[in-house]
């Protein structure tokens, strides 16, 4: 479908509410003096229609997303039901403009979402990735919306031209990915397949900034902090003081792979510190173990896969982009390998020399996989 699950980063995420904002019209709001009260149901009077976060709050996200459903429902009715012939026009095109509501809507909670995850707006996720994943099963399962794209694309497909067929082209295989074809017992599982996936990376999503949150690193002596800007230091004091002063100073872990402040702490012993609090923030050692969630979604979507006909999950998801293919990326990727390795391995090399000359001479860089591979 148009991957209504998708949550985007905030800047493309506010690029896209932009974007769709002026399309908001009377349709959305004549749905009874209740809308008038809700800003995302409104038409912002914002440049170029952003959404004004001084009037929207935490309680309109909820209501808002359900009226957005209910009316792309209503228009997908009315796709569905209409008694003439399906051409392009009154059927993909007419699906195409559905759903701006919905869009706009979740365009904005969803980059909130991954800027200020509070936990009013974590409990309405959690009411609100339920609603959209059924929703979603119910655009991709039914069949009778699926007969009508499938009567354009079989009796249009070749007459169509531009944008036009490529539009056609996508809808179609995005029902046909989303399962369309399978049989009854197989969009039955899929829907349980989708409905979990929904929920286990939401629940993956929500422990990410708790686990960050949980392996702050407390800093007692601001010597340990040489390296710092004074900026950096202030700021190092004013979040132990928001975190409840446990310590003078403290560290906060960044939602990264790396932490950036490790480029400029010159305290090894701090540094370790940092670096493991960052890499085992859900790794079971501590509060946090994300292991369990992660082995749930790769056996579920190697299930996906295996349903639509794919040997693994892998196959399944480059099918759709570019590479095409598990053999494709892994030519590239071998490629890739090919031309670092030697700049790889000369650059490990001469850190460790340095570091040992720096830092002692039981200094040994730890390697990541990406690392390791490129020096096999």
């Amino acid at each position: 479908m148009k991957d209504r699950l998708k949550k985007t980063f905030l800047v493309a995420g506010f690029a896209c509410v932009a974007l769709v904002a002026t399309a908001a019209t009377a349709q959305q709001v004549k749905k009874g003096k209740s809308m008038y009260s809700n800003p995302l149901m409104q038409k912002s009077a914002l440049p170029f229609g952003a959404p004004d976060f001084s009037k929207i709050k935490d309680a309109h996200y909820l209501p808002a997303i359900k009226a957005g459903i209910a009316e792309q429902r209503a228009e997908i009715k009315a796709i569905v039901e209409n008694k003439q012939k399906p051409t392009f026009q009154n059927t993909i095109l007419a699906y195409e403009k559905t759903g701006r509501l919905l869009d706009r809507v979740k365009g904005i909670f969803f980059a909130v979402t991954e800027a200020n995850k509070t936990a009013t707006i974590e409990e309405t996720e959690k009411a609100v990735v339920p609603l959209l994943t059924e929703f979603e099963n119910e655009i991709s399962f039914n069949q009778k919306f699926f007969e009508r794209v499938k009567y354009v694309y079989d009796h249009e497909r070749n007459s169509l031209k531009g944008e036009d067929k490529v539009l056609l082209e996508e809808i179609y295989k995005n029902f046909v990915r989303s399962g369309a074809l399978l049989s009854k017992d197989k969009m039955a599982r899929m829907k349980e397949i989708n409905s979990r996936l929904a929920q286990l990376q939401q629940d993956f999503g929500n422990m990410l900034p708790k686990a960050s949150a949980a392996s702050t690193v407390w800093v007692n002596d601001v010597k340990e902090l040489a390296g710092l800007s004074e900026n950096a230091i202030a700021q190092c004091k004013k979040d132990a003081e928001s975190r409840g002063g446990k310590a003078p100073y403290c560290i906060v872990i960044t939602n990264t792979t790396q932490q950036p402040i490790l480029a400029s702490l010159e305290n090894r012993q701090l540094r370790e510190r940092v670096y493991n609090a960052s890499i085992h923030r859900t790794d079971g050692t501590g509060e946090f173990n994300a292991f369990p969630l992660i082995v749930e979604i790769a056996k579920l979507r190697a299930e996906k896969a295996e349903l639509m006909g794919y040997k693994n999950y892998a196959s399944y998801a480059l099918s759709n982009v570019m590479a095409k293919n598990t053999d494709n990326a892994y030519a590239f990727l071998n490629q890739l390998i090919k031309e670092y390795q030697p700049k790889a391995v000369a650059e490990t090399n001469a850190i460790e020399e340095y570091a040992r000359k720096t830092q002692g001479a039981d200094f040994k860089l730890h390697l990541t996989t990406a690392s390791i591979i490129l020096q096999k």
